[in-house]
């Protein structure tokens, strides 16, 4: 049997993470990214990890602040499908 809709959504926000842990999460990441941007590391593969961390970003927020999480299966495989497509090419389009 469905749940209501008011059920479904404090169920949602009552799982693993609350909106404050996905936030000390985003943080980190940024926190991360920020280092990752000082340290001498080779500009294609600081790049490389710019965009999985960007990615791993936008899919938190999709996922937990747009209530993707608990919405069906296909919006978050129409949101995340050109994402993974736009990593690929440029993985392929930055090799010589």
């Amino acid at each position: 049997m469905s749940q209501a809709p008011q059920e479904r959504e404090h169920s949602a926000s009552s799982g693993r993470l609350g909106y404050g842990g996905v936030f000390l999460l985003l943080a980190l990441v940024t926190a991360l990214e920020v280092w990752l941007g000082s340290v001498g590391v080779l500009r294609s593969v600081r790049t490389a990890f710019f965009l999985v961390l960007s990615l791993f970003k936008a899919g938190m927020v999709a996922a937990y602040y747009m209530h993707l999480r608990t919405d069906s299966r296909l919006y978050a495989y129409i949101l995340v499908a050109p994402a993974i497509l736009l990593f690929v090419f440029s993985i392929i389009a930055a090799v010589p």
